[in-house]
């Protein structure tokens, strides 16, 4: 099974346990958000709203053991002794929350959530990362800071639907691809200029003080 299958049978496991929820709600699955100032799309699998809260779902369909430091870049999945890095879910979906929080102005509690699929979450110290199985029982216990009623919850559906962008998923798939070499190509400038103390835009002198680079030249600045 490829990534990406497995990735959308997770995704129809958890709209299949959201319907479960007896409480009114209202669900987006699979919306891309665009951030106007960077340019760079975000793919969110699910948003429940609920009167709980509003919940930006990740889902993780993996196999094997998860091994996590919530405040690492990378966790690692072992697989019968062998070891792959996987980005940090929490972290990317903390920023997916972010977009949410933004598209309310603020109003309103927005939960990040990760969920795994096949109920091998670690523990970690972190309630927001939790099995598939617990899904239904972390939303209804969780302490919520007021109770959103039906037309609350409809008036946030409307909005967050009237700010999903009108892209396919191919281009979002480009774009992070994009993103991910002009991203590159930063890193390798900053080492190039921290190794050198040379700019890699103009041949400046880099001047760093502070842990904040900066070209006596040009524009070129960075911080580490």
């Amino acid at each position: 099974m490829s990534t990406v299958s497995r990735g959308n049978k997770g995704e129809k496991a958890v709209i299949t346990k959201l319907k479960h929820e007896k409480k009114y709600h209202r669900v987006i699955n699979d919306a891309i958000f665009l951030t106007e100032k960077s340019e760079m799309t975000h793919q969110i699998d699910h948003i429940l709203i609920h009167p709980h809260g509003v919940f930006v779902i990740e889902t993780k369909n993996y196999f094997g053991t998860i091994i996590s430091d919530t405040g690492e870049p990378f966790w690692i999945k072992e697989i019968r002794g062998e070891r792959t890095k996987i980005s940090n879910p929490l972290t990317q979906n903390k920023s997916h929350a972010k977009i949410i929080n933004r598209i309310l102005e603020k109003k309103y509690d927005v939960v990040p959530v990760v969920v795994f699929v096949k109920n091998n979450a670690p523990y970690m110290g972190d309630e927001n990362v939790i099995n598939l199985k617990d899904l239904i029982l972390f939303i209804e216990s969780y302490p919520y800071i007021k109770i959103l009623d039906r037309k609350e919850i409809d008036e946030i559906y409307k909005v967050i639907k009237a700010n999903i962008a009108k892209i396919s998923k191919s281009e979002h798939v480009k774009n992070i691809g994009y993103l991910k070499q002009i991203n590159d190509e930063l890193r390798q400038e900053k080492e190039y200029a921290i190794e050198t103390r040379t700019c890699p835009r103009c041949g400046g002198r880099i001047i760093e003080k502070n842990l904040i680079f900066n070209c006596d030249r040009c524009d070129f600045k960075f911080r580490i």
